[in-house]
Parts: C-alpha cells; structure tokens; sequence
C-alpha cells in the first residue's frame, strides 16, 4: 500500500474511530515538508470519501537546529536530546537537568514557522527566564500569606492609581495571549508574560511595593490594596503559563494561601479580569506613563551620584526634578503633595526618601549631582539632581525624615513607623531598657 495513501486515511481509523473525536479534526499540525506529503493526501482522501477537508486548519513548522544553525547529525556530534534537557547528561555537573517545563518555555520561546535553533547557550537562557519568572510568582505567593480575598480585599474604586495601572496592564496580558494562543503564537504569550514579569512587575510594581508590604500596618490600607493587586496577578499569569510550563503552574496553584474553588490549575478555567480595569482613562495611564520614564531617570543619576560616592543606597537620596515640558509637568501631578495619597507619591514610586518637582533648571542642575535628558515623547530637558537627604535615617524604614524622634517613645523611628509599632503593642526600646531583667 502506497505510503501517503496510508498516512492519509487516517483521518478515518484515529478521528472516526476514536469516541469523542469527529471530522473534521481541530487541526493537524507537521513540518513544512508536509503540504504535499500528509496534508495533500489527507485532504484528497477525505474529500473523495467524503465530500469535506478533514481538518479545519493547519499548522506548519520549520526544523530543530543546532545553535549554530546546522543540521544535527550524530556524525556531528551536535545532536541536543531532549531527554538530556530535561533529566540531565552523563556528567550531571557540567550538564544538570533543568526539568520539562524549560524545553516547554523554550518551545513557546521560538517562532516555529521558520527553523529554530537551540543548544546549550540558548537553553540556559530560558533557564534564566524561567527562574526569574519562577522567582516572581514565589514573591507574589509569599506577601499572600496572611491575606483572605473574603475580608482583605480592596474595591477597585478605591485602589491608588500606581495600582489601578497594573490591573490595566493586566487585563492588556490576558487579552494579548488569549489571542496569541487562539492562533497557536506561543512565542507571542512568551514575549508579553516575560515582558509583563520584568518590566512591569519586577522593574516597577513589586520594587516600589516592598515599602508599603512590609512597613505599612498589617491591615492597612496601603497593604491590603497592593495584595488585592497581587492576588489578581498570581491567579493570572498561574493561567496564563499553564499550557507552557504546566508542572510551575500547578506548583503555584497548591500553594495558594488562601483558598480557592478549582481545586487544580487545570479545573480553573480561563482568567476573566473585571470589565473596569481595562478602562482606565487614557490621562491616568499618562501619568504612569510619565513617572516611569523620570523613574528610568532618576535612577541613571542615583547610580552616578552612587559611583562618586555622595549616596549609598536610593534612600539615602532627596531627588529634584524639573521639566520643561508643561505635559510632563502636569502628567506628574498625580504624584506630588498634597494630590497623592499614601502610595502614589514620587519618592515612593522612585524609592528614595524625598522627592519633588520644582519650577527651576537651576534648583535642580544644582543639587549635589545631576543629569539632564531630553525624553521620548516630551520636549524640552528634564533634569534630575540628586543630593543627601534631610533628616535622620530610620532604624525600621530606613527611609530619612526630619521628624525621626518625634515620638519620645520611639525616637529613632520615623512617623509612619512608630504609630505601626504602637499598633503592634510592642514596647518602646526606652520602656525595655527600663524594665529590670527577669531573675
């Protein structure tokens, strides 16, 4: 019996036959050798015995190979095994096993309709990427521990801006890889997750959120806001990578904190994000849009002002910003006192312990160490300087006020810490020093 004939009927003996399954198939899927191999037999068979194609679309891919473009061939001895990849080779220190989920990241890594290449460098690579974003989910799992989305959660109306813009990136990721995954761009979901993790997350969201997680009060506002936040983030993206790496998706699903109603990763269905948070108006995005390119700014300097020795960390840092653009002026306003709440101000959003704009070039290119730029999308320079910020530096925060020791119970605690630490009903270290030692 011919070959193709054989290969081409069976859409009759496996979509027929097989209880559950009907023609025509979803698809069929082979290399790019194939249009007049199995597909063109395939679809004359099934014409000719039934009057209809038996897919109803069909996807093509290039060849694996090696990571310098070359055919592998056991001659060559560039031949990558895929079991290697996942279990590891004979020297299991010079060649460990990364585990299944990685050569699945690096499959949903590469755009298959042409020939990809893979080898170790490239595999380590996605390694890399898979721990970063293995990384962030553990973060996101963590600061969950003591959250309850029952009693905890925060109305979206009530969430700060630098909050609100992250559920609209959010709600933009899971519209953007639905569609990539409904035309079968796996690279398209790698691209934008990996983008969303670092960028927006890891980059921004969770750097400036550590402050109001770990010296805000328990139930704060401030806390329970960006929890309510990154509780939609987790359940999200532990969706969104689960046909990719399926094994640290449902690693992240048994450790939910709390408890949810699909009991599996697999049983949960597709993320649906709220309506509202893809409707952020277009003016508030700008003004997140903004701060983050003065944030990229303000840390270039930072760094400069670090490398000459005038500041260690950001915190010990008062930044002045001034721009000649009004645009970016106004975008900003959001962020400056007495418009920002608790979160979404400038020093928080740029991690240092002061922060503010002001009218003049010359205040600001004469700090301590400045730099000015001029900025996509905006006219004009903006000008960041940097200099020693005031005040005395907090033993818990770590951030620098000038009313560090207001309180005489606490004095070497700033005012957002010490009414945190009363709250606490932990003793003021004056009043241990007092107590006499237990005999």
């Amino acid at each position: 019996m011919d070959v193709w004939f054989d290969s081409g009927s069976s859409w009759a003996g496996v979509v027929e036959q097989t209880e559950g399954l009907s023609l025509p198939a979803d698809l069929y899927l082979e290399g790019s050798d194939q249009h007049r191999g199995w597909f063109q037999s395939s679809l004359l068979t099934c014409v000719a015995a039934t009057g209809q194609a038996p897919y109803k679309s069909v996807l093509t891919h290039g060849f694996v190979l090696d990571d310098k473009g070359y055919k592998m061939s056991k001659s060559l001895g560039n031949v990558v095994d895929p079991r290697d990849v996942i279990e590891g080779g004979k020297d299991q220190k010079k060649q460990p096993g990364l585990g299944a989920d990685v050569l699945r990241l690096w499959v949903s890594s590469v755009d298959y309709t042409s020939d990809v290449l893979i080898g170790g460098f490239i595999i380590s690579q996605i390694a890399d990427a898979y721990r970063k974003l293995r990384g962030t989910l553990r973060f996101l799992v963590g600061n969950l521990h003591d959250f309850n989305p029952e009693t905890d959660a925060v109305p979206y109306d009530q969430l700060p801006l630098t909050d609100r813009y992250i559920l609209g990136c959010l709600s933009d990721l899971t519209a953007d890889v639905k569609v990539a995954y409904e035309s079968y761009q796996f690279f398209k979901v790698y691209q934008s997750m990996t983008k969303f993790a670092v960028t927006d997350l890891s980059n921004f969201y969770l750097d400036a959120a550590k402050d109001r997680l770990y010296i805000q009060g328990r139930d704060s506002l401030e806390r329970r806001s960006c929890q309510t936040v990154m509780k939609a983030v987790l359940e999200a993206m532990a969706v969104i990578i689960s046909p990719l790496t399926p094994h640290m998706a449902e690693d992240v699903w048994q450790a939910l904190p709390y408890t949810h109603p699909a009991g599996s990763i697999f049983q949960a269905g597709w993320f649906q994000p709220e309506a509202a948070w893809g409707e952020l108006p277009q003016a508030e995005r700008d003004s997140v849009a903004a701060l983050l390119v003065v944030r990229d700014l303000a840390n270039k300097t930072c760094e400069a002002a670090r490398r000459d020795s005038l500041i260690g960390a950001n915190l010990d840092a008062e930044v002045v910003v001034h721009a000649e653009d009004p645009r970016l002026a106004a975008a900003l306003a959001p962020f400056l006192a007495p418009n920002s709440n608790s979160v979404d101000q400038l020093k928080f959003a740029l991690i240092v312990s002061e922060a503010r704009l002001v009218d003049s070039a010359s205040e600001a290119s004469g700090a301590a160490f400045s730099l000015s730029e001029q900025l996509e999308g905006f006219e004009g320079a903006v000008t960041v300087g940097v200099g020693k910020a005031p005040g005395t530096k907090c033993t818990r925060c770590w951030n620098y006020s000038t009313l560090v020791g207001s309180d005489p119970e606490h004095p070497e605690l700033c005012e957002r810490c010490s009414p945190v630490i009363q709250a606490m009903g932990l003793p003021s270290p004056l009043a241990a020093a007092a107590t006499p030692a237990a005999q």
